[in-house]
């Protein structure tokens, strides 16, 4: 199977990051659809130019919307238990974090938002499950992490900038293992498993500040 580790977003996160898409890049539309639509023009040359002779950069469905903490790619049912066992003992905190900033990679061809500010939270978990994808002997990638949703993809340098910056606020509790799957209708990245984020503090602790762990 096909895995990655990862953040969902809640529904209505993934309809106001969606929304904020809609409005701030009206020349991408869903997939489907740039077979036999062309993109909305700002009127600029620049955009009548970006897709002769490439494919239209097209819109990743809401559904899909998702942050990768460590991509695991092809695992083996060997891994995949020792992969549970290692994700069952891994303990971080729950954290919040604002999609407020878009960039663009020119290899993946990807358009994504991301958070200016990275909770040191986020950085800990993404850390730590990297480090139990290779405790249980799944080779991962060694290069800095950077928190990220896709939310266009084959896009390039031609596509225009968004109107704006998006403000999504995002609340994680939980972490999870996705599997990617191909489907004719596109991939989807069904989860498999989740494990709760809990507070590292005393009860006491925990009434003082007013925290409850779902």
């Amino acid at each position: 199977m096909r895995c990655f580790i990862g953040l969902d977003l809640s529904t209505s996160e993934k309809l106001a990051l969606d929304s904020w898409r809609q409005q701030a890049l009206p020349e991408v539309m869903p997939r489907q659809w740039t077979g036999a639509a062309a993109p909305i023009s700002r009127k600029s040359s620049k955009h009548q130019q970006i897709h002769q002779g490439s494919p239209l950069p097209y819109a990743v469905p809401a559904a899909n919307f998702h942050i990768t903490l460590s991509f695991l790619g092809e695992i083996s049912h060997r891994q995949h238990e020792a992969l549970i066992y290692e994700l069952d003992h891994l303990v971080s905190e729950p954290f919040s974090l604002t999609l407020d900033t878009t960039g663009l990679w020119n290899g993946p061809k990807i358009l994504f938002a991301a958070p200016s500010n990275k909770p040191k939270a986020l950085m800990e978990l993404a850390k730590l499950s990297r480090k139990a994808a290779r405790k249980a002997a799944i080779e991962v990638e060694g290069k800095e992490y950077k928190p990220h949703v896709t939310i266009v993809r084959k896009a390039t340098s031609m596509l225009p900038l968004p109107l704006y910056s998006p403000s999504v606020d995002m609340h994680v509790s939980a972490f999870h293992l996705f599997e990617s799957v191909s489907t004719p209708q596109g991939v989807t990245y069904p989860i498999r498993q989740s494990w709760s984020l809990k507070h590292n503090m005393s009860v006491r602790e925990k009434l003082r500040r007013g925290i409850t762990d779902e």
